[in-house]
Parts: C-alpha cells; structure tokens; sequence
C-alpha cells in the first residue's frame, strides 16, 4: 500500500514529444506572432470536419479536452514557463466549445472567430478570475471560459440580427 507508483507512461520520451506537438497545435504555437491566433486558426478546420454539433463534434471536442491539460502540463514544464505562449490547445478547445451548436458558415465563423478572440485577450469575468491561477487546468480553463462567452454572444447576436 505504501509503495510507490512509478508513471512509465509519462516517461516515455515518444509520449512527451507527442503532447508537447499536441499543446502547440502541431507547431502553430510557435508562430511568432499572435500565437494564440495561430492556434484558434487551428480549430476551424476541425469546427468544418465536426459540422459544429452532433456526435462528431462532441466526440472531438472530448478528445480535445481530454489531451489539453496533460498536454498543457507537460509544454509547461519543457519550457519552465507557468503560461507559455507557445501552448495553443486551450485556444483549439476554447473554439471548438464556442463552436458547439452553431453549424459552419462564412457569417459564423468570422463573427464566432472575432469574438473568441476578443473575449480571449481581454478575459472577461470569470475567465479573468481563471487566468490568475497557476497550473495547466487553469491555463485551459480561462480559454473555455473564454469559448462560452463567445458562443453566449454569438447566440445574442444572431438572436438580434435574425
């Protein structure tokens, strides 16, 4: 019982690699300007492969979520940084729950685009209370905060607009 537990899992150099490719969105993270924007780019071919609702996109979307954090973390402790840049997995996630329920199209992936990414950098709300917290599942958290704000004033304004 007082034994411990050894991850090999976690050990393996293969396994590192391939969530640190993960958190950076396949190298988007590394974009040297606006990573975050590089990333969230990243989201919207798979938003058009899910179709945005429907047992595709909520199993992307678990997927997504499932990996983000471990990936996270482990980005986070390569780089030595709390909340590096280069970690975009949380953009990719954060658009793709804002995306949840509203079905591709050029109006709504430039409005719902534009609005993750103002809600992203300015981090209303909760999503402020969140980025203040140190450690992957709150570098994740503030951009899904993000991502239900922006699908709430998508939903508002398509409401509005008809």
């Amino acid at each position: 019982m007082g034994a411990l537990q050894v991850n090999r899992f976690r050990e393996n150099r293969w396994v590192r690699r391939g969530l640190r490719a993960v958190a950076t969105g396949f190298g988007a993270g590394r974009f040297p300007v606006a990573p975050g924007t590089a990333g969230t780019l990243v989201a919207l071919p798979l938003w058009y492969w899910s179709g945005g609702w429907g047992v595709r996109h909520l199993l992307l979307l678990c997927a997504v979520l499932l990996v983000s954090v471990p990936a996270a973390r482990e980005e986070m402790a390569a780089t030595g940084n709390a909340d590096p840049r280069s970690v975009v997995i949380d953009e990719i996630a954060g658009m793709l729950l804002a995306a949840t329920g509203i079905p591709w199209g050029v109006r709504p992936v430039l409005l719902l685009f534009l609005l993750f990414r103002v809600f992203d950098v300015f981090k209303f709300g909760p999503a402020a209370w969140l980025d203040a917290r140190r450690g992957a599942v709150y570098v994740v958290a503030d951009d899904l905060a993000a991502g239900v704000c922006a699908g709430l004033a998508y939903r508002g304004i398509a409401w509005l607009t008809g």
